[in-house]
Formats: structure tokens, sequence, C-alpha cells
């Protein structure tokens, strides 16, 4: 039977939270699984918003899956303009991640949604061994004048970008983030740009299946929906569509990063 519960942690003089959701079968071998939310979200939030998939694939292998709570429902990511009270509060949300993965004390995988993606764009640059892997999903990286660590390359680990070609908050060819429908400050670069910034150079291996395309460099896979907004792929849910945009159901976030990385269930 599958445990969930909260937990907490010290870090930097703030006592910081998660939910600990912990498979019915452990199996050692198995990475710790971190899942970082969207901004205006929690770690609740996030696990109903995406119809649990994390959840379902953690059970699969044998994972111990946590979502982290944010500051003020937000991270304080890699942007230089200061816009959430996270950002504005000087959070340590890079501590953060980097004391809960050395609680459970093995390789981990983190999976980061929006704003939770804007935050692993961070922690690849500044914790570059920290991860094993990273997924980011709706969060085109920052253009270089809003950007803190222009010039620092990422952690040599597997990525996997995950985008909407009908994301309305996040443009997926780049541009200025909206939040329904209003311009908010800051740019981003396009899912392309965002994905050759953690790919080796050379041109990708590019498959297309229905509405689903996946361009691979070596270690890195841009999955590109034709069609869906601002979503964590799933099966189950489709999470206001009048706000993020449509969802599709032809893919699985949980089986995507369990192909992608290897895991084995």
């Amino acid at each position: 039977m599958r445990i969930q519960r909260n937990e907490f942690i010290d870090v930097a003089g703030r006592r910081r939270s998660y939910v600990h959701v912990a498979p019915s079968s452990p199996r050692p071998d198995a990475p710790l699984l971190i899942a970082l939310h969207g901004s205006s979200q929690q770690g609740r939030t996030m696990q109903r918003f995406s119809g649990r998939t994390l959840d379902a694939l953690a059970e699969r292998i044998g994972a111990d899956l946590v979502y982290l709570n944010g500051h003020g429902r937000a991270w304080n990511d890699a942007r230089l303009q200061k816009l959430s009270r996270a950002q504005k509060d000087g959070v340590d949300d890079v501590g953060f991640v980097s004391a809960v993965v050395g609680r459970f004390h093995r390789p981990t995988i983190a999976v980061g949604y929006s704003n939770g993606g804007q935050l692993l764009h961070r922690i690849l640059r500044e914790q570059p061994t920290l991860l094993a892997g990273a997924t980011i999903i709706a969060a085109g990286v920052p253009v270089d004048d809003d950007f803190m660590l222009v010039g620092v390359e990422p952690g040599a680990v597997p990525v996997l970008l995950v985008h909407g070609t009908a994301d309305p908050i996040m443009p997926f060819d780049g541009g200025s983030p909206k939040m329904l429908g209003r311009a908010t400050r800051g740019m981003v670069k396009s899912a392309e740009a965002t994905a050759r910034g953690y790919a080796p150079t050379g041109e990708p291996e590019i498959r297309r299946d229905g509405d689903v395309e996946r361009a691979d460099w070596d270690g890195v896979r841009l999955l590109t929906q034709i069609g869906t907004g601002h979503v964590i792929p799933n099966r189950t849910t489709s999470p206001g569509p009048l706000v993020v945009g449509p969802s599709h159901h032809d893919i699985d976030m949980g089986e995507e990063i369990e192909n992608f990385f290897g895991l084995t269930s």
C-alpha cells in the first residue's frame, strides 16, 4: 500500500515542506523523483493537475516521489526580474532541492512544470552534478537580458523537454509569457532554442507520430505536442482549458519519462 505524507526540512533558516509518496514495493535501485510545480500551485495541486501520472510512474518502478512546495506558491528561479514572492524574498530553492536529494541519498530525476521548469534551468547550471536527469515541461529558458546565468553551461545530464504548440501562457515560439491573455514581464526563448541550449551541436533525429513529434540529440529530447496548451501530458485530466489551453490524451508524461530515462518497471 502506498503511503503519502507531509514532511519537512530546514533550509537556510526556513522550514520547507514537501509531499512524500512512498511506493508499495520500494526498489533500492530506483531513483528519487522530485516534482516542482508551476506558479500559483503547490505540490498537491500539481499532483491532481497532472492526473497523478508521476504517482503511477513511481509506483511502477518502486521509486519514492516527492512534490516540493514553493515559497508563496512559486520558485526563486534564474530570471533577473523579481516577479514572485520567492524571488523577492531571496529564498534558497536550489538549496531546498539539494537538501531533499541529500536526505534520500540516491540518484535523482527532477520534473519541473512551468515555474518549476524555470527553477530547473537554474539548478542545472548552479549545481550541474546534483541531478541524474531532468524533465522540463512548458518552460522556455529566459532570454539573455533576463537570465542571471548567461554563458553558464548546464550539467551534462539527460534532459527531456516537453512543450505544446498551442500554449497560451509560455509561447512555444518564444516571446512574452502571458496570463489570461495579458503579457507578463520578461521574455523566453522558443522551445527549440531552449532544447538546443542543452543539446550537443548538430541536427536531431526527428520522429513524428500523429500529433507528437520527438526530436532527439544525444541525451536530449524535445517532445512537441501539436495543438496542446500549458499542460502536463496525461490520459485523464483536461485542467482549465480556458486558462491553460487544450489537452490531448495521446501520451502520458510518466510513460515518456520512463522511456526516455530507461527506467525499469
